[in-house]
C-alpha cells in the first residue's frame, strides 16, 4: 500500500472517532460480526432444501477464501431499494446506482461498467440461478424484503454456484414457513421525494408442510426529474417434507419493475444541476443566429424508460441417503423486457424464454482415518430470446429496425472434496468445468455470429482453525467468463462483435474471528487478468453508446477488511444494551500491465493507467447503540477520491462524504418504528460514470449524479 494508502487509513480511523460514520444497510463479511448471545428462533425448524442463517454461517465457515454474509435484520430497517443497497457495505463490494432501483454491483473490479445488464457476477436465489443464461443479470429482479440472508462467494469461493468469474456468486436465500417465526408482516414506509412503499407477508409451517409468500409495492417520484418508479413485486415458496426424510420445495417470483430514466450529464452539469434530467443533444448554429439541429431531444421529451416483467418457477428437492445426499431440481423463466433510450439506440424489446436444471450428490468418505467431504454435481441451461429494435419517436414505439434470436447455452460441470491434513488443517481440491455458447441469427437487419468458450478452471485451498476463535487462509484457482450477448451485440444496438473470454489466475490469503471485544474479516488477493471485459462509451447519432472490447493484460489486487469492535461499558451492558462499533475498508488497486496499443481495431495508449470506474478507497463505518426496545446508529461512507471516468486517465471524479443516521423504537412486541436520514449534509456527488477512452478529447455525458438528502419512516406490524 503506498504513502497516500496510509495516510487515508489513518484520516479513516480520525474520522470514525468523531463519529462519522454509513448510508443505508450495514454488511460484513461471514467472520465479522460479533454474536452478542447465542440467538435460537423459537419457530425454527431443520429444512433440508432452506438452512437457517445459523446453519449456512457454520458452512460458510469452512471455505478457505473471502466470503460476505448479510443477514435481513441489518437491512429491514433502512429503505434498501435494491440488493445493492443490502451489499454496499460489504468489504470488497462497490455498489453504486446508475438509475432509479438501477444498481451496478462490482466485486474485486468485476464488470467495471458494465450497462444495465451486469456482468462479472452469478446471482442465484435459494441455489438457482437468477443471472440469464446469456451471461447478464436484471439486479432489479430481486426485492429486499423478501430476503432471509445473502451469501456473497467472492472470486472463485463459491465454486459449486457457478462462480469461475471475477467477481464469483452471491446466493440469496428466501424466507420459509421454517425459518420465518412471525406467522404475518406488515409494512409501511414512506419518505422524501414522493416515496411510498408497502409489503405484506405470511408463514406458516406443520410437520410435513410449509409456506412463505411476500407481495412489495413501490411508488417514487425520484430525486432527478424524469426518474418515476412504479413496481410491484411477489415471492413464494411452500416445501413438503416426507417420511423418509426427504425434501422438495417449489419456488415462484413474479415481478414487473418499471422506472423512467434521467440519462447521464456532463461533469459540470451534473454538480451544478443534480435534479436535472440529460439534455438535448444539439449541433449549431453554424453561423449567428442560424438554425440548432436536434439530434435527440432527451430522456424527458422521448420518454426513456426501463420496463421489466418476470415470472420465475423453480424447484429444488433433497434425498438422504446414508451418508449421502442428492440435490436435484430445475427452472423455468420468462422475460419481457421493453427499453426506450436514445434516438439511436431505439426502443429494445426483448422476450425471453429459459430453462434449466441442476444436480448434485454429496457426501463423505474415510481416508487414513480423516473424514474427507466431497461434492461433485452438473448444471445446465438454455434460453431463447426474440430481440427487437424499434425506432424511438418521443417514446412510442415506430418501425421495426432490427431483429435477431438470440440462443444462449451453459454447461456447468464441478467437483470438490474438503480433505483434513491434520486436525485443524484443511485442504480444499476443486475443478469445474464450463461450457458456453452464445449466438446470434439475423431475423431482420442483423448480423449473424457464434461464439464458443470451454475451459476447465482448478482450484486449491487451505484453511488452518489457529483455535475455536480464528482462522487463517489461502487459496489459488483459475477464473473465467465468456462473453454475455448483451456484451457482443452492445446490449442489442450495435452488430455482433466477437469478444474472447476472459481469464484470470488469482491468489488470496486472508484471516477471520471473533475474539472477546473484537470480531474481524481481512482478505488480500491479486488477480492477473488477460482480456479483461472494459466498456467504452463510443460517438452515435444523438450521444454515445457503451461497447465492450477486450483489454490484453490487466491486474487487479486490494484490501478487504472487515472490523466489529464491542465498546458496550460494562453499565450499559448490565442494563442489557450494547455498543458497537462496525467499519470496512476496501482498497482497489486495478491497472494496466500490457498495451499493445490497440483495442479492437482502436488505437490507444493505456500501459500502467488506473482502471476506470470504480474508487481505489472505500471506507464505510457505523457507530450503533441498542437496548432491549430501541437503537439508534450514526454512519458514515467516505470516497476520498472519486473513479477515473477515462482509462486515459485525464477525469476523475471527486470524491466525497456523506453522513446519516438511522433509529428504531419497539413500540410495542409485535410493532416496531423506524427512520432513517441519508447524506444529511446535503453533498452533491458523482453516484455513477460511463467510462470513456478519452474524457479530454470526448466530453462524453457520462455522470450520474447521487442522491440528495432524504429521510424515510415506516411501521413494521407482526403477529
Amino acid at each position: 500500500m503506498n504513502t497516500k494508502a496510509a495516510l487515508f487509513a489513518a484520516r479513516a480511523l480520525a474520522g470514525a472517532a468523531t463519529l462519522h460514520v454509513p448510508v443505508c444497510a450495514l454488511a460484513q463479511g461471514v467472520g465479522q460480526r460479533i454474536i452478542l448471545d447465542e440467538i435460537t428462533v423459537p419457530g425454527e425448524r431443520p429444512s433440508l432444501t432452506a438452512p437457517g442463517a445459523a446453519d449456512a454461517r457454520e458452512t460458510l465457515e469452512r471455505v478457505p477464501g473471502g466470503i460476505g454474509f448479510v443477514e435481513a435484520d441489518v437491512f429491514l430497517d433502512d429503505f434498501a431499494q435494491s440488493i445493492g443497497d443490502t451489499l454496499v457495505f460489504t468489504p470488497g463490494v462497490y455498489a453504486d446506482t446508475s438509475a432509479q432501483r438501477e444498481t451496478r454491483i462490482s466485486i474485486r473490479g468485476s464488470g467495471l461498467n458494465s450497462t444495465f445488464e451486469r456482468r462479472g457476477i452469478s446471482v442465484r436465489r435459494d441455489g438457482v440461478p437468477i443471472s440469464r443464461a446469456s451471461g447478464s443479470t436484471e439486479f432489479q429482479e430481486i426485492d429486499p424484503l423478501t430476503i432471509d440472508y445473502i451469501e456473497v462467494f467472492k472470486g472463485a469461493n463459491g465454486l459449486r454456484h457457478g462462480a469461475a468469474s471475477l467477481g464469483g456468486a452471491i446466493n440469496i436465500v428466501s424466507p420459509t414457513g421454517r425459518t420465518r417465526d412471525e406467522t404475518f408482516t406488515f409494512r409501511a414506509e414512506g419518505g422524501s421525494f414522493g416515496t411510498a412503499r408497502a409489503s405484506a407477508s405470511a408463514a406458516h409451517a406443520d410437520d410435513e408442510w410449509d409456506f412463505y409468500g411476500g407481495v412489495t409495492g413501490l411508488r417514487a417520484d425520484g430525486y432527478r426529474d424524469h426518474s418515476d418508479v412504479r413496481s410491484a413485486y411477489g415471492h413464494a415458496n411452500i416445501g413438503r417434507t416426507f417420511g423418509n426424510g426427504a425434501e422438495t420445495r417449489v419456488y415462484l417470483t413474479a415481478l414487473s419493475d418499471n422506472f423512467e430514466l434521467a440519462g447521464s450529464l456532463s461533469l459540470d452539469d451534473a454538480l451544478a444541476n443534480p435534479t436535472a434530467a440529460g439534455r438535448p443533444v444539439t449541433i449549431g448554429p453554424f453561423f449567428p443566429g442560424g438554425p440548432v439541429t436536434v439530434l435527440d431531444p432527451g430522456p424527458e421529451a422521448d420518454d426513456w424508460d426501463r420496463n421489466l416483467d418476470v415470472f420465475r418457477i423453480s424447484n429444488k428437492t433433497v434425498v438422504p441417503l446414508a451418508d449421502t445426499s442428492l440435490e436435484a431440481g430445475a427452472w423455468y423463466a420468462y422475460r419481457d423486457l421493453d427499453h426506450a433510450i436514445t434516438r439511436f439506440a431505439g426502443v429494445i424489446a426483448q422476450e425471453e424464454h429459459e430453462i434449466g436444471g441442476f444436480l448434485r450428490l454429496a457426501g463423505y468418505d474415510d481416508l487414513a482415518g480423516r473424514t474427507v467431504d466431497w461434492a461433485v454435481g452438473a448444471e445446465i441451461a438454455a434460453s431463447d430470446n426474440d430481440a427487437r429494435r424499434f425506432e424511438n419517436e418521443f417514446g412510442a414505439r415506430g418501425d421495426l429496425t432490427s431483429r435477431s434470436d438470440q440462443d444462449a447455452r451453459n454447461l456447468l460441470v464441478y467437483g470438490q472434496a474438503d480433505i483434513p491434513l491434520a486436525n485443524d488443517l484443511t485442504a480444499m481440491v476443486g475443478v469445474q468445468y464450463l461450457d458456453t455458447l452464445r449466438e446470434s441469427g439475423n431475423v431482420l437487419n442483423a448480423v449473424d455470429g457464434e461464439v464458443t468458450e470451454s475451459r476447465i478452471n482448478p482450484r486449491f485451498g487451505l484453511l488452518w482453525d489457529v483455535d475455536d476463535t480464528a482462522q487463517l487462509f489461502i487459496n489459488v484457482n483459475r477464473g473465467f467468463e465468456p462473453a454475455g450477448i448483451a456484451d457482443l451485440t452492445s446490449g442489442g444496438i450495435l452488430d455482433f462483435t466477437p469478444l474472447d473470454a476472459q481469464t484470470a489466475w488469482t491468489v488470496e490469503a486472508g484471516t477471520r474471528g471473533q475474539r472477546d471485544w473484537i470480531a474481524w474479516d481481512i482478505s488480500l488477493y491479486r488477480s492477473w487478468i488477460r482480456n479483461e471485459f472494459i466498456d467504452l462509451a463510443q460517438p452515435s447519432f444523438g450521444g454515445f453508446v457503451s461497447a465492450t472490447f477486450n483489454a490484453d493484460r490487466t491486474v487487479h489486487q486490494g484490501v478487504e477488511l472487515g472490523l466489529d469492535l464491542f465498546l458496550t461499558p460494562a453499565a450499559l451492558k448490565a442494563k442489557g444494551g450494547a455498543l458497537i462499533w462496525r467499519q470496512i475498508y476496501t482498497y482497489n488497486d486495478f491497472f494496466f500491465t500490457s498495451d499493445p496499443q490497440d483495442l479492437n481495431g482502436q488505437a490507444f495508449a493505456f500501459d500502467g493507467n488506473r482502471l476506470a470506474g470504480v474508487p481505489e478507497h472505500v471506507y464505510v463505518s457505523e457507530l450503533r447503540l441498542e437496548t432491549d426496545r430501541w437503537y439508534a446508529a450514526v454512519n458514515f461512507r467516505w470516497i476520498p477520491e472519486g473513479p477515473f471516468a477515462d482509462f486515459a486517465n485525464t477525469v476523475q471524479v471527486p470524491g466525497y462524504e456523506l453522513i446519516g443516521v438511522t433509529a428504531g423504537y419497539d413500540v410495542a412486541e409485535n410493532i416496531r418504528l423506524f427512520v432513517s436520514a441519508e447524506n444529511l449534509t446535503d453533498e452533491v456527488y458523482i453516484s455513477n460514470v460511463s467510462t470513456v477512452a478519452n474524457q479530454s478529447i470526448e466530453n462524453a455525458r457520462v455522470f450520474t449524479p447521487g442522491q440528495g438528502r432524504a429521510v424515510f419512516a415506516g411501521l413494521s406490524v407482526t403477529f
